[in-house]
């Protein structure tokens, strides 16, 4: 099989290869378009790309990927995107992962989602994201991360979150943490936690919190907990709260402390509340007192009883 049109694909242009009727592609191998030269690619359609077989992909390079006009990506398959060796998606940009139908992305597995350059991601959207391999997140990077769209990560899921590598998470933000859903937070660890700039907290809500597994926690620390909305405070429980270390407490503020639902207090312990901004102490309720290990009160200072 082969080309129809073009007898030798190491001398084809790209006015030859846009001559070609779409149909023409139905007997391209892999050795046809390893043979080519890269910037006959740039006289590739959509149509021509949906007509090839997807075993011909494996023939494909980054250059020329990146000789292809973005609209062409329209054609690509999962199956097809499955059959390019991994770095060929090094020739990826944002316009053509933007045309790409979301269900291509079926096909993309760890190696290929680390060679892409981190400038694709921008053209990255949520149903994208829902069709991927959750294991394809293994290959995400923190510079990935930054670039995508906050939307993008509407189609995120605990299964694709827990697959991440845990410095992928530098690059999140507050906008990408308000756009998650908040299953997604299942699949979060400490590590990962850990990792995240403090400022991406600010994106946090009550859902978000509630849905962690507790030894997430583990990884928050005082800057982070600062720079979440009070409100997030309402997903919290007494697991994820004793799972916490105690420096974290250093950024707790009244009105964070009044959001808690009170037997979360109950995983509080007296490094816990030793490590507390007295003023932090404004927003504690009767019912939130009582749900107290006896043991944390040990960690209670005068400033703090005079604050409450």
């Amino acid at each position: 099989m082969a080309i129809v049109g073009i007898n030798n694909t190491a001398d084809a242009t790209a006015a030859d290869v846009a001559a070609l009727p779409a149909d023409a592609m139905a007997g391209a191998t892999a050795a046809d378009f390893a043979n080519m030269p890269a910037d006959a690619m740039s006289g590739m359609s959509a149509d021509m790309m949906a007509a090839m077989p997807p075993d011909a992909m494996g023939g494909m390079s980054a250059d020329m990927m990146a000789a292809m006009p973005p609209a062409a990506m329209e054609g690509m398959s999962a199956d097809m995107m499955a059959a390019m060796p991994p770095d060929a998606i090094g020739g990826m940009d944002a316009g053509m992962m933007a045309a790409m139908p979301p269900e291509a992305m079926e096909g993309i597995s760890p190696d290929m989602m680390a060679a892409m350059p981190p400038e694709a991601m921008e053209g990255m959207s949520p149903d994208m994201m829902a069709a991927m391999p959750p294991t394809a997140m293994e290959g995400m990077d923190a510079g990935m991360m930054a670039a995508m769209p906050p939307a993008a990560m509407e189609g995120m899921g605990p299964d694709m979150m827990a697959a991440m590598p845990p410095t992928a998470m530098e690059g999140m933000d507050a906008g990408m943490m308000a756009a998650m859903p908040p299953t997604a937070m299942e699949g979060m660890g400490p590590d990962m936690m850990a990792a995240m700039p403090p400022d991406a907290m600010g994106g946090m809500d009550a859902d978000m919190m509630a849905a962690m597994p507790p030894d997430a926690m583990g990884g928050m620390g005082p800057d982070m907990m600062a720079a979440m909305p009070p409100d997030a405070m309402g997903g919290m429980d007494a697991d994820m709260m004793a799972a916490m270390p105690p420096d974290c407490m250093e950024g707790m503020s009244p009105d964070m402390m009044a959001a808690m639902p009170p037997d979360a207090m109950s995983g509080m312990d007296a490094d816990m509340m030793a490590a507390m901004p007295p003023e932090a102490m404004e927003g504690m309720g009767p019912d939130m007192m009582a749900a107290m290990p006896p043991d944390a009160m040990s960690g209670m200072d005068a400033d703090m009883m005079a604050a409450m």
